[in-house]
């Protein structure tokens, strides 16, 4: 109960992480977003992390750390682009396919099988990503597929699905090997360094970015701070393949949100039907 607990808490601070980079991304480039964030996330954690005991540093915790951090930016840069250019209830839900990709990659990495219900609800979960996907003027069984193929955010959103399947289990490893909290901290930091030259290089006037939006952009840095701890602690309670799945279900406040606020209302019915397979498949992980 615990790690559903936590888990949930995850989704609700990822729902509002997304809000927040999703307003700030109509003025601000995706690289800034990025640095923000992280930026954030590594002062806030900063002094929890100095007021404990100092982790003792091994071979296996810096091998997850290195690449862990490498994919990590490669998704968060991805990630940001999607949500800058497409729809928000339609690209965030993709991320809810991560679960499916997991079911391949946590028995490999980390020796973690699903139970019958949890493969049920993860299974419910794609579906409700698949109605996602549908439209109006496509009306055959491959058009969503298709649309993953040819939209660009679409496919952006699929990688960072595939690649989270892969850190998700990583950070398994790294909660392991230290504490969450040390964990969450060296990984966001290191990020921190990848980014602050790219940003210095792609971004124009990233100072002035960056002081144009400075209270809502510490808004998604201390969502992203929440969301990483209960990601971190939960997946000490439960398998990693459940908390991720029940994690997505900010797809569900997405939806939601987009609908009254940002006037996303094309094909509404067909996403509430979503929503419907989406809440059950959740359901059946979180009793499983």
């Amino acid at each position: 109960m615990i790690g559903f607990v936590l888990a949930f808490g995850t989704a609700v601070s990822e729902a509002l992480k997304d809000i927040f980079s999703k307003v700030n991304l109509m003025h601000i480039d995706e690289y800034i977003a990025a640095l923000s964030m992280h930026l954030v996330v590594s002062v806030l954690l900063a002094p929890v992390v100095f007021s404990m005991d100092i982790e003792e540093v091994t071979y296996r915790f810096m091998i997850a750390l290195v690449s862990s951090s490498f994919i990590q930016l490669a998704v968060i840069l991805l990630y940001m682009k999607a949500i800058k250019r497409a729809e928000l209830s339609v690209t965030v839900p993709l991320v809810t396919l991560t679960p499916l990709f997991m079911l391949l990659s946590s028995p490999l990495l980390i020796g973690e099988f699903p139970s019958a219900s949890g493969i049920a609800g993860i299974t419910l979960i794609v579906t409700g990503t698949y109605l996602l996907n549908i439209e109006r003027e496509k009306r055959s069984f491959w058009a969503p597929f298709q649309n993953l193929v040819y939209s660009q955010s679409s496919r952006y959103m699929l990688i960072v699905a595939l690649l989270w399947s892969i850190t998700a289990n990583i950070d398994k490893i790294g909660v392991e090997e230290s504490s969450p909290i040390f964990w969450a901290f060296a990984k966001d930091l290191l990020i921190l360094f990848y980014l602050i030259p790219i940003a210095y290089f792609k971004s124009k006037a990233p100072l002035m970015q960056l002081q144009s939006r400075w209270l809502s952009l510490l808004g998604i840095g201390i969502f992203r701070t929440t969301s990483v701890l209960t990601q971190m602690f939960a997946i000490q309670y439960t398998l990693v393949a459940y908390v991720i799945a029940i994690k997505r279900s900010s797809a569900l406040l997405i939806i939601f949100y987009a609908f009254f606020f940002l006037h996303e209302r094309t094909n509404f019915k067909t996403r509430l039907l979503a929503m419907v397979f989406l809440t059950i498949g959740l359901a059946l992980i979180a009793i499983s």
